[in-house]
């Protein structure tokens, strides 16, 4: 029934607006042109808004409420699909089931920045999606932390993610804004339900790869615009059952630079207790995934701001508020961005580099030496009880690398020795010891000469 209301809506607001003249416009490969009024500046056109607007008095009201944005008002074009992606969602869709590109994609796409992962959403299980043929592709099921998906894995390298549409969750049985006949369990039919699996509004707009029909359930179209981050559901239900949620939440809303509602950002300290239940290595993990976004200096600002490094990164509360510490490190955060060196070691090394320089005194800077004082500083500051740098993804051991060529690249007595200087450029972590001296020099006028020699 609000599907259908929201259709009658939208077919009364099209009326009382002004035809305007159209053009063909075609996405990337596809050989369909999309008919798309022209003039209109970005997404977020008046007629747009009017739909948004409307919507938004019952996602207020009930929690939830189905907003559809036609294919004909907007460009079709701000979805860069690769073709690889195209064809196994061709072939989901030929095979008789629905198809909804979601999350990151299509929050991007909407504001217009480039795309990266394109996942999508079935109402196939892994199996079904398994019993397709996808051209020039290899499905296989596999299991995520989030369940059971599919991948459609490429000839040409890329892998597509092929996710089933989730019911919710028992702990969500019975709790504000959840409607009562969700389907619980692992899967659904309904992408309403499918919205409860994901964390923020703004990640969990849909496109209907069939239609280019937009789809909205708790405002997050609303959010985008209004440069707001929110949960999809009471984020004090939320973060007890899903602590990673609130960590992320801080993280995307330092990734672009929204404000984090007052509700949602009261809630973030009452519960960030529950992260404390986070492994030592995914905690580390997704705290440091956020100088990986190509705002490092913002979320380093966020993240102390909302309490995040002061309860965690323990290492650093004799730095983190002291201005000397960020004049040194901001500069070599914005030019990591600059240079597009999305590196969770390298964003580690620039993070502690002055509490090692300032104690590992007059040790040897050998790697083994760099990483016993790493662990020495990490278990007396109790760091370690919640943040420990451990080899996920060879992490530890590459950031200590960093450091031990770092300290090589600086040592006078390097510079001199032909031997060292080939061993150093010969290291495969080379690139990002660099990387780490010329942010630090940006600052650091002493720096210049090793800079200039190993450039």
């Amino acid at each position: 029934m609000k599907r259908f209301l929201n259709s009658i809506l939208a077919l009364m607001l099209l009326a009382s607006i002004s035809i305007l003249p159209t053009s063909c416009i075609f996405d990337g490969n596809d050989d369909n042109p999309v008919q798309t009024p022209t003039g209109q500046q970005g997404f977020f056109s008046d007629a747009i808004n009017k739909l948004i607007d409307a919507n938004y008095a019952l996602v207020e009201k009930d929690g939830y409420a189905e907003l559809i944005i036609p294919a004909s008002l907007y460009d079709r074009s701000i979805f860069t699909i690769a073709q690889e992606h195209k064809n196994a969602m061709d072939a989901i869709s030929a095979a008789g089931y629905m198809t909804y590109v979601n999350g990151g994609a299509v929050r991007d796409g909407i504001l217009g920045t480039p795309l990266h992962d394109v996942d999508f959403s079935t109402d196939a299980t892994p199996e079904q999606m398994v019993a397709v043929s996808i051209p020039d592709a290899e499905v296989v099921k596999v299991t995520t932390g989030g369940g059971e998906i599919a991948q459609a894995k490429h000839t040409s390298g890329e892998v597509t993610d092929m996710v089933p549409i989730r019911g919710i969750s028992k702990d969500l049985v019975g709790k504000p804004t959840v409607p009562t006949d969700a389907t619980v369990g692992t899967y659904s039919k309904r992408l309403l339900d499918d919205t409860y699996s994901r964390d923020l509004t703004i990640n969990s707009i849909y496109y209907d790869y069939k239609t280019g029909d937009i789809i909205d359930y708790h405002g997050g179209l609303r959010d985008l615009r209004e440069h707001i981050i929110r949960t999809v559901y009471d984020p004090n239900v939320m973060f007890p059952i899903n602590s990673s949620a609130l960590i992320r939440t801080v993280r995307f809303a330092a990734r672009y630079g929204f404000d984090i509602d007052d509700y949602t950002s009261k809630a973030i300290q009452e519960h960030m207790h529950y992260c404390d239940d986070l492994s030592a290595s995914l905690l580390n993990f997704y705290v440091t995934k956020g100088f990986t976004d190509g705002c490092g200096q913002r979320t380093y600002k966020y993240y102390l701001d909302n309490g995040i490094l002061g309860r965690y990164v323990l290492m650093l509360k004799d730095y983190m508020n002291k201005k000397a510490y960020t004049d040194r490190l901001f500069p070599a955060l914005d030019y990591f961005d600059e240079q597009h060196a999305g590196s969770i070691s390298l964003a580690i090394a620039a993070l502690f580099l002055p509490c090692i320089e300032d104690n590992i005194g007059s040790t040897e800077p050998t790697q083994a030496n760099i990483t016993a004082l790493w662990d020495k500083l990490e278990t007396e500051s109790k760091q370690k009880d919640h943040f420990e740098l451990d080899d996920f993804s060879g992490t530890k051991t590459e950031t200590m690398t960093i450091w031990y060529l770092y300290k090589q690249m600086t040592a006078d007595a390097t510079l001199t020795d032909a031997e060292k200087t080939a061993a150093v450029k010969s290291n495969a972590k080379f690139k990002l010891a660099l990387m780490l001296l010329n942010g630090y020099a940006k600052t650091d006028s002493s720096l210049s000469k090793y800079t200039d020699y190993w450039k």
